[in-house]
């Protein structure tokens, strides 16, 4: 559970077979895809233009069924809530004006992105488009860290950037 859908940057030094901080170390010592999903520029600028409704409507359903497919315990399934409710928008309210072809290239590009990487996103779209959900999306991460055995920093204390 957890591996690498919730792992922090894979260990440079430890790939090469070199890594001196051992169990402390704050990187994953697993093995990760060449390169992490990300969103592209045009992506990022679609999310960007979207209508808070729409930005929901698409990113919500995907981060649901990502944190469904880790744990779907009703702790949990609560705490997703309190992100959707949180962000004003109930889920599947609104289909998107999106052009057909380029909105399913972004729905692919999102669900290609690890659940740590999807939060991410969430909690960057939705402050940007003034929700208020910071508390909701790491009292979510912390809990599923913690299923898996991980500790690290809450999301809301990196810099907002997308």
């Amino acid at each position: 559970v957890g591996h690498p859908e919730l792992c922090s940057k894979p260990c440079l030094y430890f790939a090469m077979g070199s890594c001196g901080s051992g169990e402390s170390c704050e990187y994953c010592h697993l093995a990760h895809p060449k390169r992490p999903a990300h969103l592209d520029k045009r992506h990022r600028e679609m999310l960007r233009s979207m209508a808070p409704r729409e930005w929901a409507a698409l990113v919500l359903p995907i981060l649901q069924s990502k944190i469904s497919a880790l744990d779907d315990s009703l702790e949990t399934r609560a705490m997703f809530a309190d992100i959707a409710s949180g962000s004003g928008i109930p889920i599947g309210s609104v289909v998107s004006s999106t052009p057909q072809r380029s909105h399913r290239m972004l729905i692919l590009s999102l669900r290609s992105m690890s659940l740590k990487s999807l939060l991410t996103a969430a909690l960057r779209g939705l402050s940007e488009h003034g929700q208020g959900v910071d508390e909701a999306v790491d009292v979510l991460l912390q809990h599923l860290r913690k299923l898996s055995g991980q500790g690290a920093e809450p999301i809301a204390q990196r810099s907002p950037q997308l």
